[in-house]
């Protein structure tokens, strides 16, 4: 914790939540405030990982607006202000480059790890996109 000389607190807890960048046309979830480093699986999904322990606390997916407009939104038939679970946006980008990775057991492991922390987490996003 890190206080001024009155005393008062100055940093607030760290609350873990699905952010989009739209300068980067990413959605980005990181569990914890830690110091992380980032593992491109492909061109879509990125893993964040604790620099000290290696394990997978966060991820990102990249292009999410054509993603998005392409993938989810017809399929699901979102409202302007529905929220967007992340396990069907990790879902339905494994699907799309499923093909190309079924060999590729580590990409498979990347996704499966990415989709189990938005499940347990419950990680949702607020459609970015305008209809």
């Amino acid at each position: 914790m890190v206080a001024n000389q009155a005393g008062l607190e100055l940093r607030s807890e760290y609350i873990p939540r699905a952010l989009y960048l739209e300068d980067a046309d990413t959605v980005e979830y990181v569990k914890r405030d830690v110091a992380c480093i980032y593992r491109r699986i492909d061109g879509i999904l990125t893993l964040a990982l604790d620099m000290k322990t290696r394990e997978v606390i966060g991820f990102r997916v990249k292009g999410f607006k054509n993603f998005f407009i392409t993938h989810l939104k017809p399929k699901y038939r979102l409202l302007d202000g529905d929220f967007i679970a992340l396990v069907s946006v990790i879902e339905q980008a494994f699907q799309v480059v499923g093909d190309v990775a079924w060999p590729d057991q580590e990409r498979i492991e990347a996704y499966r790890s990415a989709r189990k922390m938005a499940h347990e987490d419950r990680v949702c996003i607020e459609e970015p996109i305008a209809a």
